[in-house]
C-alpha cells in the first residue's frame, strides 16, 4: 500500500495556560499544504521503519512508536515494513513525523480491513503526539485542547503558500520551545475565534490574521528569522512562524515566481491512499 503524507501549517497557535500536569492548553487553526512525504506499507516477518537512504529509524520514532503502540491496542500480531520517501523537512513545524505516523495507523487499518472509525483511530493517536488527531480530518481545521479535539471547517479560499526554510537544526526543538513559552506569551484564544469565523464566512485571511505564539521567541533567538520574515511580508504581505518553528510562510491569491521560496498549494486533506 502506498500512502502519501501530507505537511500542515498553523495559520494561528495561541496557548491559554499551563495544565498542572505540565502539559499546554492550545487554541488553533490548521491547514494541510500540497508537501508531501510517500510512504509504502508491507507486511512483514518484523516490523521496521526505512526513512530512505538506507537509515532505519529507532524505536524512539513516532512512525515506530505508532505501529508497536496501535498492534498493542487492538492485540493484533501481524507486522509491517514501512519506507517513508521525506521531502517535508524534519522537526520544523510543518508535522510531519505526525503526519506519517497517522497515515501509517489508517494504513494498517485499511491492509488488515479493520474498519475502525476515524474518530476512535484520531482517539488513539492524540496519545502519541499533539498534531496527529488533526491529519485524519485534513484540510482546514480548529484545533483546541492538547490538539485532540478537531473541527472541520470551509476550506480556506487563498490558493498559494510559500516557505522558507532557514535549515536551523534544534535537537529537541519543540521541548525547548515550549519551555520558552512565559505567560506573558498566552492569549485568550480570541485570535483563533476570529480566524474561524472569517473562514467559515468564506473570507480572505489577511496579514493581521495569521499569529504564532512561538514566533517572538525563535526571532529573539535567531535575529536572521526575523529578517527574512520582513522580506516574505513585502514580497507576498504577510509571513508567520509555523509550528514550534523554524520555517517561514506566506500565503497569497497569486501565483509570485520565485527562486527563493518553495511553493505549494492548500488541500483539503490530511492524506491519499492508494491502493
Amino acid at each position: 500500500m502506498k500512502i502519501y503524507s501530507y505537511a500542515k501549517i498553523n495559520l494561528v497557535i495561541e496557548i491559554l495556560s499551563k495544565l498542572k500536569n505540565g502539559y499546554h492548553d492550545l487554541r488553533g487553526i490548521y491547514q494541510n499544504i500540497s508537501l508531501r512525504d510517500e510512504i509504502t506499507i508491507k507486511e512483514s516477518d518484523k516490523d521496521s521503519v526505512d526513512m530512505g537512504s538506507g537509515l532505519i529509524a529507532e524505536e524512539d520514532n513516532i512512525v515506530y512508536k505508532a505501529i508497536k503502540n496501535f498492534k498493542r491496542a487492538y492485540n493484533l500480531n501481524d507486522s509491517f515494513k514501512v519506507v517513508i520517501s521525506k521531502n517535508i523537512p524534519v522537526s520544523s513545524g510543518l508535522g510531519g513525523g505526525s503526519s506519517n505516523a497517522s497515515s501509517v495507523i489508517m494504513g494498517i487499518n485499511n491492509i488488515l480491513k479493520l474498519n475502525i472509525p476515524v474518530e476512535e483511530l484520531s482517539l488513539f493517536s492524540s496519545k502519541l503526539g499533539s498534531d496527529l488527531p488533526f491529519f485524519f480530518k485534513g484540510g482546514t481545521c480548529f484545533v483546541e485542547g492538547l490538539g485532540e479535539r478537531v473541527y472541520k471547517l470551509n476550506n480556506l479560499r487563498n490558493e498559494f503558500v510559500y516557505l522558507y526554510d532557514p535549515q536551523i537544526d534544534i535537537k529537541n526543538k519543540t521541548k525547548k520551545m515550549f519551555r520558552s513559552i512565559d505567560s506573558i506569551d498566552y492569549t485568550d484564544g480570541c485570535l483563533t475565534q476570529k480566524v474561524k469565523r472569517k473562514i467559515q464566512k468564506n473570507e480572505y485571511l489577511k496579514s493581521g490574521d495569521y499569529f504564532n505564539c512561538f514566533q517572538n521567541i525563535a526571532f529573539k533567538k535567531f535575529p536572521k528569522l526575523s529578517i527574512k520574515h520582513e522580506e516574505m511580508t513585502e514580497k507576498f504581505g504577510n509571513c508567520f512562524l509555523t509550528g514550534a518553528g523554524m520555517i517561514l510562510v506566506s500565503i497569497s491569491n497569486q501565483d509570485v515566481s520565485s527562486s527563493n521560496f518553495q511553493k505549494y498549494s492548500i488541500i483539503d486533506r490530511g492524506f491519499d491512499i492508494d491502493n
